[in-house]
């Protein structure tokens, strides 16, 4: 028995000796694979790191070696992304996006972004391709179309030109014809006379008379031949069109089929033209509304509906919002600013003519603008007196949103980054980041530029009182090259 215990003690020691080197052994060769990676790396050699990076992760099983690995791997996924954003390779985004599905912790907000950028560049491409082949396509059809036209119309005047001739000869056979007739009966009128006439001289002129008797036949059955020609040629005049006739009809089908291939590109061009704005639920950046100056429904969101489903989302997605929206107010210290603004913001997308849905869209949108300011350092967004450095680490926060818009569901994106990114644009093209200028400023940031103004306006704060509502109108207007002016009398009419 003593002996068993022995022997079952030995096999745990080796077991866990075992176990031991080769978890050394696989933690080495992480190493050695992650060295490997950053030599790679180092030398400019971004294909060799990325293989041996996905080695080191596909090894590494401690968390240490998991951390530095996972680190590095953001480093070298994101370079590869960035070279493959200037050379496409189809087969090397599958690979990248597959180990991002395979080590999920790797993909950080910007990679996701490359990925993203990557994604829709090629999409674009796609559609511009698409675009021109059916340009092309369109050109060949209305060449096509064209030479048809030229055929048609070359042949009908080829048959113009044949019934003219066959009018002209028939013409000219009638003309015989009444000649025939007229010297048929001057022969008729003679050959009468001279009956008489030989009746008169007798038996003499016998031989005369039956000659001219002949004569009279052979005009006689010339008559009989020259009405059978006449009515040879009205039978070919016939036939000819008739020919011609069906001729003009296969023509006539061919342009009927050319007009409907032609109609039918037409059709898919406007369709193509079209997707990107009224395609709200295909993942494209439809809710862009910039380049417009129209707030009308039908101008400024063409055929957008929103179903019951997707009302309800967006109060889902408002109660989230909100959430945030205090949390912005907490920091920045300025009560009820979210919920102000985007109410604001709402009541104005009314006052437009956009419809129930977009305005709710704008109203969720305009309640977590400012999201930026969470990634910035408290102490800025209290401190009463900034540098010129703070002030612009302070105009960064347009630029740090992204992560904290991760919950919006991908429709609504856009509409969600405008708000974020572009709400301190100027009409006048002197707002940052972007320095965009009049319509290129997309409809969202263009409400909330205004909102936020007057709420700011006709708020009391540590460093000036409030102003009254006509004041604070008023200040808008006067700063024109700011505020869409459109805006400001729809807030005009509302406060």
């Amino acid at each position: 028995m003593l002996l068993n215990k022995l022997k079952k003690i030995t096999v745990t020691l080796l077991v866990v000796f075992f176990t031991a080197q080769v978890f050394a052994a696989t933690t080495d060769l992480a190493v050695r694979f992650l060295d490997k990676a950053n030599e790679a790396y180092e030398d400019g050699n971004i294909e060799d790191a990325y293989k041996y990076v996905n080695q080191a992760l596909a090894v590494s099983k401690d968390e240490d070696s998991q951390t530095n690995v996972l680190y590095f791997a953001q480093t070298v996924y994101k370079v590869k992304l960035q070279n493959l954003q200037q050379n496409y390779d189809d087969m090397a985004l599958i690979d990248i996006k597959t180990n991002l599905e395979k080590y999920p912790n790797i993909e950080n907000a910007s990679i996701k972004k490359l990925v993203k950028q990557i994604e829709q560049e090629q999409e674009n491409k796609e559609k511009a391709a698409q675009k021109a082949e059916t340009a092309a396509q369109r050109k060949v059809e209305q060449e096509r179309f064209e030479a048809q036209q030229e055929s048609m119309e070359a042949q009908k005047r080829a048959s113009e030109q044949t019934a003219a001739a066959v009018k002209e000869q028939a013409e000219a056979i009638k003309q015989q014809s009444a000649a025939a007739k007229e010297q048929a009966e001057a022969t008729k009128q003679s050959q009468q006379e001279m009956k008489q006439a030989l009746e008169n001289i007798g038996t003499s002129f016998t031989e005369t008379a039956k000659e001219t008797k002949r004569s009279t036949r052979v005009l006689i059955f010339s008559i009989v031949g020259i009405a059978i020609v006449i009515v040879f040629l009205v039978l070919l005049i016939m036939i000819i069109i008739k020919k011609a006739a069906k001729a003009n009809q296969f023509q006539q089908e061919q342009y009927a089929q050319a007009f409907k291939m032609l109609a039918a590109n037409q059709s898919q061009t406007n369709r193509l033209m079209l997707g990107g704005i009224t395609d709200i639920y295909g993942g494209n950046p439809s809710l862009r509304i910039a380049g417009s100056s129209t707030w009308a429904p039908a101008a400024a969101l063409p055929d957008v509906t929103f179903s019951e489903e997707d009302e309800e989302e967006l109060k889902q997605l408002a109660v989230k919002c909100e959430e945030i929206g205090q949390q912005i107010d907490n920091v920045t210290g300025r009560k009820n600013n979210s919920k102000n603004v985007s109410e604001l913001v709402y009541k104005l997308s009314i006052q437009l003519g956009l419809p129930q849905g977009m305005a709710m869209l704008n109203f969720c949108a305009a309640m977590i603008y400012d999201a930026g300011f969470l990634a910035i350092d408290p102490d800025l967004l209290v401190a009463t007196q900034l540098t010129e450095e703070e002030k612009q680490a302070m105009k960064e926060h347009v630029n740090l949103a992204e992560k904290h818009l991760e919950f919006v569901p991908k429709k609504y994106w856009s509409v969600f980054e405008d708000a974020a990114m572009k709400h301190h644009e100027n009409i006048d093209g002197t707002g940052y980041p972007n320095g965009l200028k009049g319509d290129d400023i997309p409809q969202i940031a263009r409400l909330i530029r205004v909102a936020e103004s007057y709420v700011s306006l006709s708020s009391k704060r540590s460093y000036r009182g409030a102003m009254d509502k006509e004041s604070a109108i008023n200040t808008l207007k006067e700063q024109s090259g700011f505020y869409d002016q459109e805006v400001v009398e729809a807030l005009d009419k509302i406060v």
